[in-house]
């Protein structure tokens, strides 16, 4: 639900702002969202670690995925057609 709503709500700004919805760039947003809820879920239902301290784990891995991807510049790789449209 988390992803839902956040990459929900920064496609409405981005609309109401008239830019480029983020999650359709390159950037690695949504994608650090879904491994940090991947880690939580894992965390707490597989190896039995409480629930805060799964959410907690989960909200690091995002973090620590987002801020690596604003420090290094790193990007998703773009699907790209040639010149012919092919």
């Amino acid at each position: 639900m988390g992803v839902v709503t956040g990459v929900g709500g920064g496609i409405i700004r981005d609309v109401l702002a008239r830019e480029v919805p983020m999650i359709l760039r390159t950037e690695i947003y949504a994608t650090a969202c879904i491994a940090g809820g991947i880690v939580h879920a894992t965390a707490h239902y597989t190896f039995g670690m409480s629930l805060e301290n799964a959410a907690m784990l989960g909200m690091l891995v995002t973090l620590i995925i987002r801020l690596a991807a604003i420090h290094w510049h790193l990007k998703l790789p773009t699907f790209a057609l040639d010149d012919r449209g092919k």
